[in-house]
């Protein structure tokens, strides 16, 4: 091979070569907890000592099963509520402009350039103040979550929308359709990909909080992330690490179901096919 051909590979294969450190950074610690749940003793040891599911036993057990699956039910429930949300306020900023509206802009993306520990501490503070204490728990949290979270669905959603050719909404009112058959039959079809991927995005960071939830959440009402940290005081054992990577399964269920359905994944990288 000659020198400029090697020269010329050059850059491709130092781009392989960072990429794949890359992906060694993100994806080493996974493997390493995984293999760390696959312990025989009762340590966390890696390389792994032997090879047993006693710890993934221990982690089907009520203690993390039932935060979990109150994990996905407050997942789920704010990602329904912050893309109800999301959807008028995301059309009324792309299509619309009215006064007031840079403001809106603001407070709908303002939870995004704030701390979640902030907001965290500010949502507990008024609450104790508003003598609404009572509500701590699934109310709270719920609340917390949707004030978090609705700034992804409106994003995706704009996008979505911004991306979408105009003229086929006015073709479809000039043909007679109504406002109301316009917004259903043609803008929900187009946009589909970017509200779904708000709801996955709100889903995720919903299940995935604990700045939030460490201050509003109570004992019997506690997400799965909030569980993990306080079993965090006694130090990591192999269980706490069969519970992580059954977390990081269920976000990538999600993804791969709505992905099979509603392609999200052209929203984000593009369609392919272009």
């Amino acid at each position: 091979m000659s020198r400029r051909a090697v020269g010329s590979r050059a850059p491709w294969r130092i781009l392989c070569g960072v990429v794949a450190l890359l992906y060694l950074f993100i994806l080493g610690p996974i493997v390493i907890t995984a293999a760390v749940s696959f312990n025989s003793v009762n340590q966390s040891k890696f390389p792994p000592i032997g090879f047993s599911l006693r710890w993934w036993h221990e982690a089907m057990v009520a203690r993390w099963l039932d935060p979990l699956l109150f994990s996905v039910q407050l997942g789920l429930a704010t990602s329904v509520i912050a893309t109800v949300i999301g959807m008028p306020v995301a059309f009324a900023l792309v299509r619309y402009r009215f006064p007031g509206r840079q403001l809106i802009a603001a407070l709908s993306l303002g939870p995004l350039a704030l701390p979640a520990l902030v907001t965290g501490i500010a949502l507990l503070q008024f609450l104790q103040v508003g003598g609404l204490g009572f509500l701590f728990g699934w109310p709270t949290l719920l609340i917390g979550h949707v004030i978090i979270c609705t700034p992804f669905t409106v994003r995706c959603i704009a996008i979505g929308l911004a991306a979408m050719p105009d003229h086929m909404e006015r073709a479809a009112a000039s043909l007679g359709a109504p406002p109301v058959g316009v917004f259903r039959r043609v803008t929900l079809p187009l946009a589909k990909s970017g509200i779904f991927a708000g709801a996955v995005f709100a889903f995720i960071h919903s299940f995935t909080d604990y700045s939030v939830s460490l201050f509003l959440s109570r004992p019997g009402a506690q997400p799965i992330t909030v569980t993990i940290l306080g079993f965090l005081e006694y130090g990591f054992a192999p269980t706490l690490a069969a519970v992580a990577v059954i977390t990081l399964f269920v976000p990538m269920v999600l993804i791969l179901i709505v992905q099979r359905f509603f392609r999200i994944g052209d929203f984000i990288y593009g369609d392919g096919k272009s």
